[in-house]
């Protein structure tokens, strides 16, 4: 593991975001991709998918509590990302309570995608595992138009739906586009970054393993509604949590 290439925090605290190549060795990764594939031999990985436009949530998902119980070096390893976070920040950090959030693995296989959206929690750090044609994730940084206190009030939902509007986005954002490439590690600043994910144009599915971290006794009000909705395969008559 390689902490070494960390940019500045005052960079961090400018562009919202920062990426570190070889954050593990391309044997590390070969070593959770074969950890994952076991895990698949002997367990059902839901497929979530999510008609929204423009980009559908199309995408399987092992949650927190899968790896909390039966993958434990990939729980490991958020616990690790938690420190070096914290480190470069200078901040108290913590993996979320909600332990099913906290952690997951994304597996995307061709055609897959994940929606524009913003994340619940403050930081969010995804670590690459491979590399496929497609599959990047776009971000514009520190975009989000914020209102103190209202983080989930619906007029705060209307704000972040026209902010995801593609002429809005041409006008008032700078997107970056991040490639997925085996041991980088992208962190962001996920409630302000807008990001979202391009189709996998390759049979060979995009893996990547996305850690959440807040500030202690963090509450999101649209638990229960967004969990069923971003981890579960089960039938969602209603819109986005998010964005509802």
């Amino acid at each position: 593991m390689n902490n070494s290439q960390i940019t500045s925090l005052k960079e961090f605290q400018t562009t919202g975001y920062f990426l570190q190549e070889n954050f593990i060795s391309q044997t590390e990764c070969d070593s959770l991709l074969q950890l994952i594939a076991d895990y698949r031999q002997t367990n059902s990985v839901p497929k979530i998918y999510r008609n929204v436009k423009p980009i559908p949530l199309s995408y399987f998902v092992i949650d927190g509590k899968r790896i909390q119980s039966q993958i434990p070096e990939v729980q490991k390893l958020y616990e690790t990302v938690n420190q070096v976070i914290n480190n470069f920040t200078n901040k108290q950090l913590f993996p979320l309570q909600d332990i099913q959030v906290g952690c997951n693995i994304n597996i995307t296989e061709k055609g897959g995608t994940y929606r524009w959206h913003y994340d619940r929690n403050a930081i969010t750090a995804l670590l690459y595992l491979n590399k496929v044609d497609g599959g990047e994730i776009q971000l514009y940084p520190n975009y989000r138009i914020t209102l103190p206190e209202a983080k989930f009030s619906r007029f705060q939902s209307v704000i972040d739906r026209v902010q995801q509007l593609s002429f809005f986005r041409q006008i008032f954002g700078k997107q970056i586009m991040i490639k997925p490439q085996p041991g980088l590690l992208l962190v962001m600043a996920g409630d302000k970054c807008l990001h979202s994910v391009r189709p996998v144009t390759e049979e060979k599915e995009r893996i990547n393993i996305v850690m959440a971290y807040d500030l202690p006794n963090a509450n999101f009000v649209v638990k229960n509604q967004l969990n069923t909705y971003l981890y579960s395969s089960e039938k969602f008559d209603s819109k986005d949590p998010n964005y509802s």
